[in-house]
């Protein structure tokens, strides 16, 4: 019985990951070509600005559910007066949240000394609202893996808020056409989740519900806020302590560095939740879908990162324009970054599929904390260096979850940082002599030699993530095939 479950969630898990992946891909696709557009239209600085204002809108976030969400979908069997209960609860915190974010903007906006910050921040108050009442529709589909009602919702929602954005730069709304793309993707977002579901909040609530769900949400909660604190105190320190404009060059570039996060890993890590919190009680399938996954994380990041790391000046002059030409330096360094922070995302939600909410939450106070370092460095040796320190201590946050990983889960921290280091090979010869001999390479060609010389060594030592990529190409061809016929 419990092999046939290991077979189900598996197979689930496979299908889940092609709808999201390719969601993913065009997702990114039209996010990266509005980018572009909205890059062309306004300025490094009007980009800063909407950052500063963004922190606090993304600090919100985690206060909505108080980790309830992560727990429903933890949960084995959820009552339906369970969903209604989060709900209402998701509602009524977000509605306060809004308030507090209208009453702090002006604070906020003397923080920056940048007056333009409160009155964004009065429109962009609305998203929490409006993020909540879609909440436990996303849990939902999450909880039954379909990706791909999930994957149409979030397309969508990507280029509707797109073309709002654009058309509101076109305008002549300046900064503001950044709040409009924001305010209409995720209403979009929330009026298809509507739909995708069937769900409907009932008029009913019981604590008792909302109490069994505390003990483990209590922690995500936690860590979810010191998260959202930690992963936005960079664009806290640059934009106060630097200008707009450097603020803007630096989280371009980042946003640049979190599309190959994307484009390679953030599909295995949302399906990888759902899957291993039904194969928690199943050690050897936990394990064994564990390091496949980790196994195809790090191989397309590698194949991914390597090319994109040696075209870095082509695609952000050719995409962004000359204007965008200091992000380059900030995306090289970031992009290592890459190379370790998706299997760390994994590990913790392989932590949190076997219910250690609480180890989630101490692991992550440690994350936070070695977070602090690079302002430090930041502050006394300027923003280059700050960018170095944020590579550093993403590596050393991954050595302590493999760790973390051997002596709690048994899952051999020698084998991670192999499996880690092997796929990298390629990429760190090419790395040396692309710095020894940069004036001699022509960059389209290295790149190009790259992906060559490292597709050639994956099949060399059988590498699963170059297994994945053939079988699903067979997949689609297979498919294809089909419907010629």
């Amino acid at each position: 019985m419990r092999r046939k479950l290991s077979k189900k969630i598996v197979n689930q898990t496979k299908k889940s990951l092609i709808w999201d992946l390719t969601g993913s891909v065009l997702r990114q696709f039209a996010g990266i070509f509005i980018s572009i557009i909205l890059a062309r239209l306004l300025t490094p600085a009007e980009f800063g600005i909407i950052g500063m204002a963004m922190v606090f809108i993304g600090i919100t976030e985690v206060f909505i559910d108080v980790g309830f969400t992560s727990g429903l979908i933890q949960q084995q069997n959820t009552k339906d007066i369970a969903y209604s209960s989060i709900f209402y609860v998701n509602l009524g915190i977000s509605a306060l949240l809004s308030l507090i974010i209208v009453l702090v903007a002006p604070y906020v906006s003397d923080f920056y000394n940048e007056p333009e910050i409160k009155f964004i921040l009065y429109y962009l108050a609305l998203i929490p609202i409006i993020a909540a009442l879609g909440r436990v529709q996303s849990t939902i589909l999450s909880k039954r893996m379909d990706f791909r009602s999930l994957t149409i919702r979030s397309i969508s929602a990507t280029v509707v808020g797109g073309i709002a954005g654009v058309v509101a730069a076109y305008s002549g709304l300046g900064v503001y056409s950044l709040v409009v793309q924001q305010i209409t993707t995720i209403s979009t977002s929330t009026v298809l989740l509507w739909f995708s579901t069937g769900w409907r909040p009932k008029l009913e609530f019981s604590m008792v519900e909302v109490k069994s769900l505390l003990g483990y949400s209590s922690y995500i909660f936690l860590d979810g806020v010191l998260r959202q604190i930690f992963n936005r105190i960079d664009t806290i320190f640059v934009g106060k302590f630097f200008s707009p404009s450097i603020l803007g060059f630096y989280s371009r570039a980042d946003s640049l560095r979190a599309q190959i996060d994307t484009y390679t890993t953030n599909s295995l890590r949302k399906v990888m939740f759902p899957a291993l919190s039904a194969l928690q009680d199943d050690f050897q399938a936990f394990k064994q879908i564990y390091h496949k996954i980790f196994n195809v994380i790090t191989g397309l990041t590698v194949m991914l990162v390597g090319p994109i790391y040696f075209l870095s000046h082509q695609i952000i002059i050719g995409m962004l324009g000359q204007k965008w030409a200091p992000s380059i330096v900030f995306f090289q360094i970031l992009l290592f970054s890459t190379l370790t922070t998706p299997q760390t995302g994994m590990m913790a939600q392989a932590v949190l599929a076997k219910g250690f909410s609480k180890l989630r939450f101490k692991l992550g106070l440690i994350q936070r904390v070695l977070k602090l370092a690079p302002m430090i460095f930041g502050y006394f040796f300027g923003i280059v260096n700050f960018a170095y320190a944020v590579i550093t201590v993403a590596t050393l946050v991954f050595f302590i979850y493999a760790y973390v990983m051997d002596s709690k889960f048994q899952i051999s921290f020698v084998k991670q940082v192999k499996e880690l280091l092997l796929p990298n090979v390629v990429f760190g010869v090419f790395l040396l002599f692309y710095h020894l001999f940069r004036e001699d390479i022509n960059a389209w060609l290295y790149a190009a030699g790259f992906v060559i010389c490292n597709g050639l060594f994956l099949h060399l030592i059988k590498h699963e993530s170059l297994t994945v990529v053939f079988n699903n190409l067979k997949t689609v061809k297979e498919k294809i095939s089909k419907f010629k016929r």
